[in-house]
């Protein structure tokens, strides 16, 4: 075959490939598009990634419906639980740079005693926290962490007469919730002359021996590292986790760090004002599709063995199967025999993001609706159209 029939041959297929992405393209998206229409959704993206690109990524619905602002693949939300993940990333970090070892006794780094009162001689450790095992319970008091930066309002009044009464108990609770700093905020729950101190915020099992997924102890992990390092736990994410990845349009949002392009959240099918943590561990980290691929990406090319942000090492000990079957979690990863990651569920948010553990591709959707009709069968829609495509 000379150079020229080489190169003919070549072009046909790189051809005939491009005619058959654009056409994978142009389904997803038609599939995407009926089922944004059909349900209540106001605004998502999506995103399919391989260890070295974006293979598709779309915005769908509006970030803003009052002010038709559509939803793209810069619009920025918070992603709820599956910020969890950097905190998994950060406690590798750390641990490379030996300021801390999964194993210490968390008594070790904070600057007040944890402990279950029901084992008192056996020290938590940082693993059973990271690995949801460490028996710190979340409690009714959890729910302070949301710190709203106006008063929701009183759109319970036009919900059905049978969810009414409950919401309008949850919105005024959130809506009575104060500012405090972190370490209060852990001291006030399991620290014994905590105002809300009680034996219920542990559980009645042996530290390290019951998978319990705890918030807080999520919490309590992002607090140990800021006492670590001597930074705030955003600080410490921001240096040696985002700024590597040039995620220049995430964070946490506050009054002294604004994020652009960020979208208006949809609770029960009403916009409610913005909101940020107590605590950065658990939660509220914001970020968008185009930002949280190159992350995703990163952790992928780690599970493949190789080394960046963290070394090749650290990712298989945080990606690996967990202790056993009855654990869910490996240092804030959800693991399981066919994919790796996190999902994600706040007032106005519902988030997943997971690659398969033999394939080559992920999965991130991000969504800025919750607690209307059908939400969570919309997202299934959503995520199943993703993965039928990507196999």
């Amino acid at each position: 075959m000379n150079i020229k029939t080489l190169i003919s041959f070549t072009l046909i297929f790189l051809g005939i490939y491009s005619l058959q992405s654009q056409q994978q393209t142009d389904s997803i998206t038609k599939e995407l598009n009926r089922i944004q229409e059909n349900s209540n959704l106001v605004g998502f993206a999506v995103a399919i990634v391989n260890k070295d690109s974006i293979v598709y990524s779309k915005g769908f619905g509006y970030s803003n419906k009052e002010q038709q602002i559509p939803y793209t693949t810069k619009t920025v939300q918070p992603i709820a639980s599956i910020s969890k993940t950097l905190l998994g990333m950060a406690l590798m970090k750390a641990h490379e740079m030996e300021i801390l070892d999964l194993d210490d006794k968390i008594n070790d780094h904070l600057p007040f005693t944890i402990q279950n009162p029901f084992y008192p001689n056996k020290p938590i450790t940082i693993r059973q926290l990271a690995d949801h095992t460490s028996s710190i319970l979340d409690t009714e008091h959890y729910n302070k962490i949301y710190i709203f930066k106006d008063k929701i309002p009183p759109f319970h009044e036009n919900l059905p007469q049978k969810t009414k009464q409950e919401v309008q108990k949850e919105v005024d609770l959130l809506n009575g919730n104060q500012m405090m700093s972190a370490s209060n905020f852990i001291k006030n729950q399991y620290c014994t002359d905590g105002k809300w101190y009680s034996s219920n915020s542990f559980s009645n099992t042996v530290p390290g021996s019951t998978y319990k997924y705890s918030n807080m102890g999520a919490n309590i992990a992002a607090y140990i590292i800021a006492q670590a390092s001597g930074m705030e736990y955003t600080e410490f994410l921001q240096e040696h986790i985002l700024n590597p990845l040039q995620m220049e349009s995430s964070g946490w949002a506050s009054e002294t760090h604004q994020l652009e392009n960020v979208s208006t959240l949809y609770w029960y099918g009403y916009p409610i004002p913005a909101y940020e943590f107590i605590t950065y561990g658990d939660g509220g980290f914001m970020t968008n599709i185009e930002d949280f691929s190159q992350y995703l990406m990163a952790v992928m090319k780690g599970n493949n063995g190789e080394s960046n942000i963290l070394k090749a090492s650290s990712y298989k000990e945080m990606l690996s199967q967990p202790a056993s079957k009855e654990f869910k979690k490996n240092v804030f990863w959800t693991i399981d025999d066919e994919k790796i990651g996190h999902s994600g569920n706040d007032p106005g948010i519902i988030s997943h993001a997971y690659f398969l553990r033999e394939g080559s591709h992920g999965i991130i959707v991000f969504v800025n609706t919750s607690e209307v009709e059908n939400d969570m069968i919309s997202v299934r829609d959503i995520y199943r159209t993703l993965l039928k495509h990507m196999r």
